[in-house]
């Protein structure tokens, strides 16, 4: 259990057990208008200490309370300059030896996800992989169908270290008495925590509505754009999956029409959203499919990246964020970012200067994507007004891609270094151990891809790029 999702646990709490709020207060030595404020989201817990007692009093089971944040990750350090901040695995504690479970947070539209997690020292640590030698209860754990994870635990100058792959074997020819070997870069820090959150998170809201989501997503072509059905009972996954399809659907249908290198405006803000580029399959064919049809091309895409956005985002979600715009940039499209936040709400679209407006957004549209063509003169203007302003006045603005990456780690507050180091790293071994997807819906092409590109371009940091025009 996260601290951060303390509040949703103590409004759980009350209406089990009927307690008041005045109750609740008096078990944790605290006033009534702060268990009200915990309640709402407007107090929360920073010190470890003070969240173990509020377990403590609430009966949590200890094999829950697995990666305590021991900052709140929501709320950047004040400390650390952009682009430094701390994005490796001291953010977390260290989960509890034996078997376990890790309580995922919700997010805006994933829900909370438990994953069964079995953890145990490493027998040895040799090169770039921990093993785990093969013993009754990890060969067990081994043989679920569902997704679990095992962690190998290893303590090195003198910090516990913690090491998270996918408890299936992996290949045609293992087994699950084999000895597990865990790439090093399997290490749990912001970049595999907050892949493990994405695909567990999405996975589970896709696989819980497989049957009704398999025959909205056959209906697609005979009504397209029509509003989502919500008396379907859909999660909030397979409503964004179905409008993002939707949407990728219509602007291929028109892809003769936008030239060899359109410009694109999209709407993610956040990586719960830019996660969808990284694995929902789908989208990485529309990537293919959109390319530019020459290198070097003029084709881009902006985003508007409010730093409310960014300050209220954990790390793992920035990680993600920034992933995403990788992947764009892997396929020859400049990326533009800006953060004011006039631009927010602006439709998605595709543009092909002076001849035609694909509009396609479906990212906060309420579950009904908007789509339409256009290729009126003014409105065309008005399309290549808003990716003017933003092309020159980007924050990420740079001639070459590793510096438009180097600028997109700093606009977010991340340190691109250990985005380069960390991508190699996982590039070099690949992600299926970590995150393989249980749906059909799911790949890892998207990530894979970005992870490649930010180990090429961030390898050697770019020192110069252009001023950004404020």
């Amino acid at each position: 259990m996260a601290a951060w999702e303390l509040g949703t646990v103590v409004k759980l709490f009350r209406k089990h057990t009927g307690l008041s709020q005045a109750g609740v207060a008096r078990m944790v030595s605290i006033d009534q208008a702060e268990v009200s404020r915990l309640e709402r989201g407007l107090k929360q817990i920073r010190d470890r200490r003070q969240f173990v007692q509020w377990t403590d009093a609430l009966g949590v089971p200890e094999e829950l309370l697995g990666l305590l944040p021991t900052a709140d990750p929501h709320i950047p350090d004040a400390t650390l300059r952009p682009g430094t901040a701390d994005t490796g695995a001291r953010g977390y504690a260290a989960l509890p030896e034996g078997p376990g479970q890790l309580l995922l947070p919700a997010g805006r539209s994933v829900s909370t996800t438990a994953l069964p997690v079995l953890t145990l020292p490493a027998a040895s640590f040799l090169g770039d992989s921990l093993r785990l030698d093969s013993r009754p209860e990890l060969d067990a754990w081994r043989t679920m169908p569902m997704r679990a994870l095992v962690v190998a635990n290893r303590t090195v100058d003198g910090a516990v270290r913690q090491f998270v792959t996918d408890a299936r074997p992996s290949g045609v020819r293992a087994a699950a008495s084999d000895p597990v070997d865990i790439p090093a870069a399997y290490e749990l820090d912001d970049l595999t925590y907050g892949i493990l959150w994405a695909v567990s998170g999405f996975e589970a809201a896709l696989l819980g509505d497989d049957q009704t989501l398999h025959t909205s997503l056959a209906s697609l072509t005979a009504s397209p754009g029509s509003p989502i059905a919500s008396d379907q009972g859909l999660t909030e996954v397979s409503r964004m999956l179905i409008g993002s399809e939707t949407a990728a659907r219509y602007i291929l249908g028109q892809r003769d029409h936008l030239g060899d290198a359109p410009v694109f405006w999209t709407r993610e803000q956040r990586g719960e959203e830019a996660a969808t580029w990284l694995f929902f399959r789908h989208k990485y064919r529309y990537l293919e499919r959109m390319a530019p049809r020459r290198p070097g091309g003029t084709s881009g895409r902006g985003f508007c990246v409010p730093e409310t956005a960014v300050a209220s985002s954990p790390a793992y979600e920035r990680v993600l964020l920034f992933l995403a715009i990788a992947v764009m940039e892997s396929f020859g499209i400049r990326t533009w970012v800006t953060g004011d936040g006039g631009f927010a709400h602006t439709d998605g679209f595709a543009l092909s200067h002076g001849r035609r407006a694909v509009i396609a957004s479906w990212v906060r549209t309420d579950g009904a994507s908007h789509l339409a063509v256009t290729a009126r003169p003014g409105a065309l203007r008005t399309f290549a007004d808003v990716t003017g302003h933003v092309s020159h006045h980007s924050a990420t603005a740079a001639e070459r891609a590793g510096q438009r990456l180097a600028a997109t780690a700093e606009y977010l507050g991340l340190d691109a270094s250990w985005l380069g180091r960390r991508c190699a790293q996982l590039s070099a071994v690949g992600t299926e151990r970590l995150a393989r997807p249980r749906s059909r819906l799911l790949g890892l092409e998207g990530l894979e891809a970005a992870c490649r590109f930010v180990a090429e371009q961030l390898v050697i940091i770019p020192r110069t790029r252009t001023a950004p025009t404020r």
